[in-house]
Protein backbone atom coordinates (compact mmCIF):
# COMPACT_ATOMS: atom_id res chain seq x y z
CA UNK A 1 0.00 0.00 0.00
CA UNK A 2 1.30 3.28 -1.00
CA UNK A 3 1.97 6.31 1.94
CA UNK A 4 -0.97 8.26 0.52
CA UNK A 5 -3.01 5.40 0.42
CA UNK A 6 -2.10 4.09 3.63
CA UNK A 7 -3.15 7.89 4.51
CA UNK A 8 -6.52 8.16 3.59
CA UNK A 9 -7.40 4.38 5.54
CA UNK A 10 -5.61 6.19 8.47
CA UNK A 11 -7.77 9.43 8.21
CA UNK A 12 -10.85 7.12 7.26
CA UNK A 13 -9.88 5.89 10.57
CA UNK A 14 -8.95 8.49 12.88
CA UNK A 15 -12.23 10.29 11.16
CA UNK A 16 -14.69 7.63 12.09
CA UNK A 17 -13.75 6.77 15.65
CA UNK A 18 -13.28 10.37 16.19
CA UNK A 19 -17.09 10.65 15.23
CA UNK A 20 -18.17 7.89 17.59
CA UNK A 21 -16.39 8.78 20.56
CA UNK A 22 -17.08 12.47 20.30
CA UNK A 23 -21.01 11.68 19.43
CA UNK A 24 -20.91 9.54 22.53
CA UNK A 25 -18.93 11.83 24.62
CA UNK A 26 -21.81 14.21 23.89
CA UNK A 27 -24.60 12.26 24.89
CA UNK A 28 -23.57 10.58 27.80
CA UNK A 29 -22.44 13.79 28.94
CA UNK A 30 -25.47 16.00 27.64
CA UNK A 31 -28.40 13.68 29.00
CA UNK A 32 -26.72 10.85 31.59
CA UNK A 33 -23.90 11.89 33.65
CA UNK A 34 -22.67 15.12 35.56
CA UNK A 35 -18.84 16.01 35.73
CA UNK A 36 -18.34 14.76 38.64
CA UNK A 37 -19.07 11.08 37.33
CA UNK A 38 -16.71 11.65 34.67
CA UNK A 39 -14.44 12.97 36.66
CA UNK A 40 -14.34 9.74 38.66
CA UNK A 41 -14.08 7.39 35.74
CA UNK A 42 -11.29 9.81 34.76
CA UNK A 43 -9.50 9.33 38.06
CA UNK A 44 -9.81 5.47 37.75
CA UNK A 45 -8.89 5.36 33.70
CA UNK A 46 -6.14 7.27 34.78
CA UNK A 47 -4.77 4.69 37.37
CA UNK A 48 -4.87 2.24 35.27
CA UNK A 49 -3.11 3.37 32.06
CA UNK A 50 -0.27 4.12 35.05
CA UNK A 51 -0.12 0.49 34.76
CA UNK A 52 -0.56 -0.45 31.34
CA UNK A 53 2.35 1.32 30.39
CA UNK A 54 3.91 -1.97 30.69
CA UNK A 55 1.54 -3.98 28.91
CA UNK A 56 2.76 -3.00 25.17
CA UNK A 57 6.71 -3.10 26.28
CA UNK A 58 7.82 -1.46 23.35
CA UNK A 59 6.12 -4.42 21.50
CA UNK A 60 4.17 -2.33 18.58
CA UNK A 61 7.43 -0.77 17.64
CA UNK A 62 9.34 -3.17 17.62
CA UNK A 63 7.28 -5.12 14.90
CA UNK A 64 6.55 -2.45 12.83
CA UNK A 65 10.17 -0.58 12.92
CA UNK A 66 12.45 -3.76 12.22
CA UNK A 67 13.75 -4.21 8.56
CA UNK A 68 13.21 -8.00 8.68
CA UNK A 69 10.36 -9.75 11.04
CA UNK A 70 10.15 -13.61 11.10
CA UNK A 71 6.20 -14.40 10.91
CA UNK A 72 6.95 -16.98 12.77
CA UNK A 73 8.15 -15.71 15.91
CA UNK A 74 4.60 -13.41 16.54
CA UNK A 75 3.88 -16.08 18.73
CA UNK A 76 6.80 -16.02 21.03
CA UNK A 77 5.81 -12.01 21.26
CA UNK A 78 1.69 -12.54 21.73
CA UNK A 79 2.66 -14.85 25.05
CA UNK A 80 4.91 -12.07 25.82
CA UNK A 81 2.28 -9.65 25.78
CA UNK A 82 0.08 -11.67 27.44
CA UNK A 83 2.30 -12.86 30.41
CA UNK A 84 2.60 -8.92 30.77
CA UNK A 85 -0.96 -7.94 30.38
CA UNK A 86 -2.26 -10.22 32.77
CA UNK A 87 0.21 -8.87 35.41
CA UNK A 88 -0.67 -5.27 34.89
CA UNK A 89 -4.71 -6.59 34.81
CA UNK A 90 -4.23 -8.19 38.09
CA UNK A 91 -2.49 -5.18 40.13
CA UNK A 92 -5.25 -3.28 38.40
CA UNK A 93 -7.72 -5.43 40.09
CA UNK A 94 -5.73 -5.88 43.53
CA UNK A 95 -5.25 -2.52 44.16
CA UNK A 96 -8.63 -0.78 43.56
CA UNK A 97 -9.30 -0.65 47.02
CA UNK A 98 -6.35 1.36 47.89
CA UNK A 99 -6.63 3.61 45.38
CA UNK A 100 -10.25 4.18 46.33
CA UNK A 101 -8.94 4.83 50.01
CA UNK A 102 -6.59 7.11 48.84
CA UNK A 103 -9.08 9.39 47.36
CA UNK A 104 -11.99 8.56 49.81
CA UNK A 105 -14.08 7.58 46.67
CA UNK A 106 -15.69 3.88 47.40
CA UNK A 107 -16.99 3.98 43.92
CA UNK A 108 -13.73 4.04 42.42
CA UNK A 109 -13.19 0.19 43.57
CA UNK A 110 -16.17 -1.00 40.98
CA UNK A 111 -14.66 1.32 37.82
CA UNK A 112 -11.13 0.01 38.41
CA UNK A 113 -12.04 -3.43 38.63
CA UNK A 114 -14.29 -3.61 34.70
CA UNK A 115 -11.24 -1.36 33.49
CA UNK A 116 -9.32 -4.14 35.13
CA UNK A 117 -10.89 -6.89 33.01
CA UNK A 118 -10.67 -5.27 29.81
CA UNK A 119 -6.68 -5.25 30.86
CA UNK A 120 -6.82 -8.80 30.47
CA UNK A 121 -8.21 -8.70 26.64
CA UNK A 122 -5.55 -6.51 25.42
CA UNK A 123 -2.91 -7.54 24.66
CA UNK A 124 -4.71 -10.20 22.50
CA UNK A 125 -4.76 -7.48 19.94
CA UNK A 126 -0.97 -5.88 20.53
CA UNK A 127 0.90 -8.03 18.01
CA UNK A 128 -2.07 -8.55 15.55
CA UNK A 129 -2.65 -4.75 15.14
CA UNK A 130 1.41 -4.32 15.20
CA UNK A 131 1.48 -6.42 12.23
CA UNK A 132 -0.98 -4.49 10.41
CA UNK A 133 0.46 -1.29 11.29
CA UNK A 134 3.96 -3.26 9.67
CA UNK A 135 2.34 -4.33 6.40
CA UNK A 136 0.98 -0.66 5.98
CA UNK A 137 -2.48 -2.19 5.77
CA UNK A 138 -4.30 0.45 7.01
CA UNK A 139 -7.72 -0.34 5.71
CA UNK A 140 -7.41 -3.55 8.26
CA UNK A 141 -6.30 -1.06 11.20
CA UNK A 142 -9.37 1.02 10.05
CA UNK A 143 -11.91 -2.11 11.06
CA UNK A 144 -10.25 -3.27 14.22
CA UNK A 145 -9.97 0.98 15.47
CA UNK A 146 -13.70 2.01 14.44
CA UNK A 147 -15.66 -1.68 14.95
CA UNK A 148 -14.27 -1.61 18.47
CA UNK A 149 -15.08 2.12 19.18
CA UNK A 150 -18.52 1.60 17.74
CA UNK A 151 -19.38 -1.51 19.54
CA UNK A 152 -17.58 0.05 23.15
CA UNK A 153 -19.40 3.32 23.00
CA UNK A 154 -22.84 1.85 21.85
CA UNK A 155 -22.72 -0.34 25.31
CA UNK A 156 -21.55 2.87 27.38
CA UNK A 157 -24.63 5.02 25.83
CA UNK A 158 -27.08 2.13 26.51
CA UNK A 159 -25.90 1.52 30.09
CA UNK A 160 -25.95 5.54 30.66
CA UNK A 161 -29.27 6.01 29.61
CA UNK A 162 -30.14 2.83 31.72
CA UNK A 163 -28.72 4.66 34.99
CA UNK A 164 -25.14 2.62 35.44
CA UNK A 165 -23.75 6.27 36.31
CA UNK A 166 -19.84 6.74 35.68
CA UNK A 167 -20.07 2.54 35.50
CA UNK A 168 -21.13 2.61 31.92
CA UNK A 169 -17.96 4.24 30.69
CA UNK A 170 -16.27 1.50 32.39
CA UNK A 171 -18.05 -1.52 30.71
CA UNK A 172 -17.77 0.76 27.33
CA UNK A 173 -13.92 0.14 27.64
CA UNK A 174 -14.86 -3.24 28.45
CA UNK A 175 -16.53 -3.78 25.29
CA UNK A 176 -14.20 -2.16 23.43
CA UNK A 177 -11.68 -4.58 24.76
CA UNK A 178 -13.40 -7.34 23.51
CA UNK A 179 -14.38 -6.56 20.38
CA UNK A 180 -11.08 -4.68 19.32
CA UNK A 181 -8.89 -8.04 20.60
CA UNK A 182 -11.43 -10.30 17.70
CA UNK A 183 -11.23 -8.46 15.19
CA UNK A 184 -7.47 -7.77 15.23
CA UNK A 185 -7.13 -11.69 15.39
CA UNK A 186 -9.63 -11.89 12.76
CA UNK A 187 -7.49 -9.88 10.29
CA UNK A 188 -3.87 -11.18 11.54
CA UNK A 189 -4.63 -14.43 13.33
CA UNK A 190 -1.47 -15.07 16.55
CA UNK A 191 -1.35 -17.97 18.54
CA UNK A 192 0.27 -17.72 21.27
CA UNK A 193 3.05 -20.41 22.20
CA UNK A 194 2.83 -22.57 24.99
CA UNK A 195 6.40 -21.69 26.26
CA UNK A 196 8.10 -18.85 24.04
CA UNK A 197 11.83 -19.46 22.65
CA UNK A 198 13.91 -17.15 24.86
CA UNK A 199 16.33 -16.24 22.09
CA UNK A 200 13.05 -14.87 20.05
CA UNK A 201 12.31 -12.77 22.60
CA UNK A 202 15.11 -11.19 24.06
CA UNK A 203 16.15 -8.67 21.22
CA UNK A 204 12.47 -7.40 21.88
CA UNK A 205 12.73 -7.56 25.77
CA UNK A 206 16.41 -5.57 25.31
CA UNK A 207 14.33 -3.26 22.82
CA UNK A 208 11.39 -3.00 25.58
CA UNK A 209 13.55 -2.36 28.58
CA UNK A 210 14.79 1.40 27.13
CA UNK A 211 11.31 1.30 25.11
CA UNK A 212 9.39 1.22 28.63
CA UNK A 213 11.49 3.66 30.52
CA UNK A 214 10.53 6.08 27.75
CA UNK A 215 6.92 5.07 27.97
CA UNK A 216 6.48 5.02 31.80
CA UNK A 217 8.01 8.51 31.59
CA UNK A 218 5.36 9.71 29.19
CA UNK A 219 2.74 8.10 30.81
CA UNK A 220 3.63 9.37 34.34
CA UNK A 221 3.34 12.85 32.34
CA UNK A 222 0.65 12.66 30.62
CA UNK A 223 -1.68 10.01 32.48
CA UNK A 224 -0.66 12.06 36.27
CA UNK A 225 -2.72 14.94 35.23
CA UNK A 226 -6.12 13.84 36.31
CA UNK A 227 -4.50 12.02 39.11
CA UNK A 228 -3.15 15.50 40.26
CA UNK A 229 -6.27 17.02 39.70
CA UNK A 230 -8.67 14.38 41.23
CA UNK A 231 -6.18 14.38 44.37
CA UNK A 232 -5.95 18.42 44.88
CA UNK A 233 -9.38 19.65 43.53
CA UNK A 234 -11.95 17.05 43.23
CA UNK A 235 -13.62 14.22 40.93
CA UNK A 236 -16.17 17.09 39.96
CA UNK A 237 -12.80 19.49 38.64
CA UNK A 238 -11.38 16.43 37.50
CA UNK A 239 -14.63 16.04 35.52
CA UNK A 240 -14.12 19.67 33.86
CA UNK A 241 -10.45 19.23 33.30
CA UNK A 242 -10.62 15.98 31.39
CA UNK A 243 -13.42 17.02 29.72
CA UNK A 244 -11.38 19.99 28.18
CA UNK A 245 -8.51 17.94 27.43
CA UNK A 246 -10.34 15.25 25.50
CA UNK A 247 -12.04 17.39 23.65
CA UNK A 248 -8.86 19.25 22.91
CA UNK A 249 -6.62 15.91 22.13
CA UNK A 250 -9.36 14.41 19.63
CA UNK A 251 -9.31 17.23 17.62
CA UNK A 252 -5.14 17.41 17.41
CA UNK A 253 -5.67 13.54 16.67
CA UNK A 254 -8.27 14.04 14.31
CA UNK A 255 -6.35 17.08 12.64
CA UNK A 256 -3.11 15.37 12.59
CA UNK A 257 -2.73 11.80 14.22
CA UNK A 258 -3.49 9.90 11.19
CA UNK A 259 -0.65 11.78 9.40
CA UNK A 260 1.47 11.06 12.08
CA UNK A 261 1.15 7.67 11.79
CA UNK A 262 1.68 6.83 8.59
CA UNK A 263 4.88 8.09 8.77
CA UNK A 264 6.09 6.44 11.05
CA UNK A 265 6.82 2.58 9.08
CA UNK A 266 7.42 5.37 6.24
CA UNK A 267 10.39 6.82 8.06
CA UNK A 268 11.44 3.08 8.97
CA UNK A 269 11.55 2.18 5.51
CA UNK A 270 13.42 5.88 4.44
CA UNK A 271 15.87 4.73 7.15
CA UNK A 272 16.31 1.20 5.79
CA UNK A 273 16.86 2.29 2.57
CA UNK A 274 19.80 5.31 3.72
CA UNK A 275 17.83 8.10 2.48
CA UNK A 276 17.89 11.49 4.84
CA UNK A 277 15.08 11.99 6.79
CA UNK A 278 15.48 15.76 7.38
CA UNK A 279 13.04 17.00 4.30
CA UNK A 280 10.62 14.54 5.07
CA UNK A 281 10.64 15.50 8.89
CA UNK A 282 10.23 19.34 7.96
CA UNK A 283 7.46 18.16 5.73
CA UNK A 284 5.45 16.28 8.07
CA UNK A 285 6.20 19.17 10.71
CA UNK A 286 4.64 22.08 8.24
CA UNK A 287 1.67 19.88 7.65
CA UNK A 288 0.97 19.43 11.31
CA UNK A 289 1.10 22.84 11.73
CA UNK A 290 -0.47 24.19 9.50
CA UNK A 291 -3.56 22.08 9.94
CA UNK A 292 -3.49 21.70 14.08
CA UNK A 293 -2.81 25.32 14.29
CA UNK A 294 -5.49 26.46 12.52
CA UNK A 295 -8.05 23.95 14.33
CA UNK A 296 -6.77 24.65 17.54
CA UNK A 297 -7.31 28.83 17.17
CA UNK A 298 -10.77 28.05 16.47
CA UNK A 299 -11.40 25.92 19.17
CA UNK A 300 -9.97 28.41 21.63
CA UNK A 301 -11.93 31.41 19.57
CA UNK A 302 -15.51 29.43 19.89
CA UNK A 303 -14.51 27.96 23.30
CA UNK A 304 -17.70 28.91 24.97
CA UNK A 305 -20.49 28.46 22.74
CA UNK A 306 -19.39 25.54 21.49
CA UNK A 307 -19.35 23.89 25.03
CA UNK A 308 -22.87 25.29 25.33
CA UNK A 309 -23.94 23.99 22.23
CA UNK A 310 -22.37 20.14 22.93
CA UNK A 311 -22.74 19.60 26.56
CA UNK A 312 -24.64 22.10 28.15
CA UNK A 313 -24.81 24.43 31.06
CA UNK A 314 -23.62 22.15 33.52
CA UNK A 315 -20.69 21.92 31.55
CA UNK A 316 -19.71 25.40 31.01
CA UNK A 317 -16.89 25.15 33.67
CA UNK A 318 -15.14 23.37 30.55
CA UNK A 319 -14.93 26.54 28.50
CA UNK A 320 -12.29 28.69 29.64
CA UNK A 321 -10.20 25.35 30.34
CA UNK A 322 -10.53 24.45 26.81
CA UNK A 323 -9.68 28.06 25.95
CA UNK A 324 -6.03 27.39 27.26
CA UNK A 325 -5.86 23.71 26.24
CA UNK A 326 -6.75 24.54 22.61
CA UNK A 327 -3.14 27.08 22.78
CA UNK A 328 -1.61 24.42 25.09
CA UNK A 329 -1.92 21.76 22.17
CA UNK A 330 -0.59 23.75 19.30
CA UNK A 331 2.89 23.49 21.36
CA UNK A 332 2.61 19.62 21.28
CA UNK A 333 2.00 19.60 17.90
CA UNK A 334 4.95 21.35 16.71
CA UNK A 335 7.67 19.09 16.80
CA UNK A 336 6.13 15.67 15.53
CA UNK A 337 7.19 11.83 16.59
CA UNK A 338 9.42 13.53 19.28
CA UNK A 339 9.87 10.01 20.23
CA UNK A 340 9.46 7.65 17.56
CA UNK A 341 12.43 9.35 15.30
CA UNK A 342 14.81 9.08 18.10
CA UNK A 343 14.07 5.35 18.33
CA UNK A 344 14.05 4.80 14.92
CA UNK A 345 18.00 6.55 14.53
CA UNK A 346 18.90 4.04 17.75
CA UNK A 347 18.92 7.11 19.91
CA UNK A 348 16.87 5.70 22.85
CA UNK A 349 18.83 5.77 25.90
CA UNK A 350 19.35 10.09 25.12
CA UNK A 351 15.43 10.07 24.53
CA UNK A 352 15.17 8.28 28.11
CA UNK A 353 16.57 10.93 29.91
CA UNK A 354 15.35 13.91 27.60
CA UNK A 355 11.56 12.42 28.38
CA UNK A 356 12.30 12.02 32.11
CA UNK A 357 13.55 15.46 32.17
CA UNK A 358 10.58 16.74 30.36
CA UNK A 359 8.31 14.45 32.48
CA UNK A 360 9.46 15.73 35.67
CA UNK A 361 8.74 19.66 34.49
CA UNK A 362 4.93 18.27 33.28
CA UNK A 363 4.44 17.32 36.69
CA UNK A 364 5.88 20.10 38.75
CA UNK A 365 4.13 22.55 36.88
CA UNK A 366 0.69 20.87 37.01
CA UNK A 367 0.77 20.17 40.77
CA UNK A 368 2.11 24.28 41.57
CA UNK A 369 -0.82 25.12 39.66
CA UNK A 370 -3.71 22.85 40.66
CA UNK A 371 -2.82 23.57 43.94
CA UNK A 372 -3.68 27.02 42.94
CA UNK A 373 -6.94 27.00 41.38
CA UNK A 374 -8.31 24.79 38.20
CA UNK A 375 -7.77 27.53 35.91
CA UNK A 376 -4.19 27.93 36.67
CA UNK A 377 -3.86 24.13 35.78
CA UNK A 378 -5.21 24.89 32.23
CA UNK A 379 -2.89 28.04 31.97
CA UNK A 380 -0.15 25.84 32.99
CA UNK A 381 -0.73 23.52 30.10
CA UNK A 382 0.52 26.50 28.26
CA UNK A 383 3.39 27.13 30.05
CA UNK A 384 4.81 23.01 29.98
CA UNK A 385 4.02 23.47 26.34
CA UNK A 386 6.52 25.80 25.93
CA UNK A 387 9.30 24.02 27.90
CA UNK A 388 8.25 20.95 26.32
CA UNK A 389 8.57 22.65 22.91
CA UNK A 390 12.13 23.50 23.67
CA UNK A 391 13.39 20.74 25.03
CA UNK A 392 12.56 18.55 22.25
CA UNK A 393 12.99 21.21 19.17
CA UNK A 394 16.81 21.35 20.68
CA UNK A 395 16.72 17.72 20.52
CA UNK A 396 15.27 17.03 17.58
CA UNK A 397 17.32 20.10 15.74
CA UNK A 398 20.59 18.12 16.26
CA UNK A 399 19.75 14.83 15.80
CA UNK A 400 18.32 15.69 12.45
CA UNK A 401 20.41 18.47 11.25
CA UNK A 402 17.35 20.56 10.97
CA UNK A 403 17.78 24.23 9.93
CA UNK A 404 17.10 26.47 12.35
CA UNK A 405 15.80 29.18 9.87
CA UNK A 406 13.46 26.87 7.93
CA UNK A 407 11.91 25.70 11.20
CA UNK A 408 10.89 29.07 12.33
CA UNK A 409 9.71 30.00 8.56
CA UNK A 410 7.61 27.35 8.56
CA UNK A 411 5.75 28.27 12.09
CA UNK A 412 5.95 31.61 11.08
CA UNK A 413 3.86 30.19 8.23
CA UNK A 414 1.99 28.57 9.99
CA UNK A 415 1.15 31.07 12.73
CA UNK A 416 -0.17 33.35 9.50
CA UNK A 417 -2.24 31.06 7.85
CA UNK A 418 -4.14 29.75 11.56
CA UNK A 419 -5.15 33.87 11.71
CA UNK A 420 -6.77 33.68 8.61
CA UNK A 421 -8.35 30.51 9.33
CA UNK A 422 -9.83 31.58 12.59
CA UNK A 423 -10.47 35.33 11.73
CA UNK A 424 -14.24 34.91 10.56
CA UNK A 425 -15.35 33.16 13.39
CA UNK A 426 -13.58 35.48 15.57
CA UNK A 427 -15.40 38.33 14.00
CA UNK A 428 -18.33 36.63 13.61
CA UNK A 429 -18.79 35.71 17.52
CA UNK A 430 -18.09 39.24 18.23
CA UNK A 431 -20.22 41.00 16.13
CA UNK A 432 -23.52 38.93 17.36
CA UNK A 433 -23.85 37.50 21.08
CA UNK A 434 -20.63 34.61 20.75
CA UNK A 435 -22.10 33.28 23.62
CA UNK A 436 -25.37 32.32 22.32
CA UNK A 437 -24.00 31.26 19.23
CA UNK A 438 -25.53 28.13 17.56
CA UNK A 439 -24.53 25.51 15.44
CA UNK A 440 -25.12 27.15 12.22
CA UNK A 441 -23.29 30.50 13.04
CA UNK A 442 -20.29 27.98 14.31
CA UNK A 443 -20.53 26.27 10.89
CA UNK A 444 -20.80 29.74 9.13
CA UNK A 445 -17.66 30.89 10.57
CA UNK A 446 -15.47 27.72 10.05
CA UNK A 447 -16.50 27.51 6.36
CA UNK A 448 -15.06 30.87 5.86
CA UNK A 449 -12.04 30.10 8.12
CA UNK A 450 -11.22 27.60 5.70
CA UNK A 451 -12.07 29.39 2.79
CA UNK A 452 -9.68 32.23 3.90
CA UNK A 453 -6.64 29.26 4.98
CA UNK A 454 -6.29 27.94 1.48
CA UNK A 455 -5.66 30.92 0.00
CA UNK A 456 -3.21 32.06 2.55
CA UNK A 457 -0.98 28.63 2.19
CA UNK A 458 -0.45 29.80 -1.06
CA UNK A 459 0.15 33.43 -1.03
CA UNK A 460 2.43 32.41 2.25
CA UNK A 461 4.04 29.78 -0.20
CA UNK A 462 3.85 27.03 2.98
CA UNK A 463 5.02 23.98 2.15
CA UNK A 464 1.35 22.29 2.62
CA UNK A 465 0.20 23.88 -0.34
CA UNK A 466 1.93 21.13 -2.37
CA UNK A 467 -0.27 19.08 -1.25
CA UNK A 468 -3.34 20.93 -2.22
CA UNK A 469 -2.05 20.97 -4.77
CA UNK A 470 -1.63 17.19 -5.28
CA UNK A 471 -5.32 16.92 -3.56
CA UNK A 472 -6.73 19.08 -6.47
CA UNK A 473 -5.16 17.40 -9.24
CA UNK A 474 -6.23 14.27 -8.15
CA UNK A 475 -9.94 15.29 -8.11
CA UNK A 476 -9.37 17.12 -11.79
CA UNK A 477 -8.47 13.66 -12.83
CA UNK A 478 -11.86 11.88 -11.42
CA UNK A 479 -13.98 14.63 -13.05
CA UNK A 480 -15.81 13.58 -15.80
CA UNK A 481 -14.87 15.53 -18.96
CA UNK A 482 -17.58 16.75 -21.00
CA UNK A 483 -17.18 14.79 -24.44
CA UNK A 484 -15.64 16.57 -27.37
CA UNK A 485 -17.73 17.83 -30.77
Amino acid sequence: MSIRRAAIWSVASQYTTFVIQFAASVIISRFFLAPADVGLFSIALAAAMMLAILQDMGITRFISGQPEMKREAMGDYATLAIGIGWVVAGAILLGAPALASFYDEPGLTHLLRLIGCSYLLVPFAIVSAALLVRDMDFKGLFWVNAGSALAGNIAAIMLAWDGFGPASLAWGALVTAIVRASVAQAMRPVLPRLRPRRAIIAPLLRFGSSSFLISASAAIGQRSQDLIVGRLLGAFATGLFSRAGALAAQLSTLVTGAINSVFYPAFARKRDAGEPLTEPYLHLMACNTALNWAAMCGLAVAAEPLVRLLYGENWMGVAPLLFWTAIGEMLFVAMPLQMDIPILLGRIRTLVWVNLGETLAAVTILAVAAAISLEAAAISRVGYGFVWWAIYAAFLTRLLALPVRRLFTIYGQSALCAVAACLPLYLLLHVSDGTQAGFLTLMIGAAAGVALWLPALFLTRHPAHLEVRIALAALMARWPRPASA
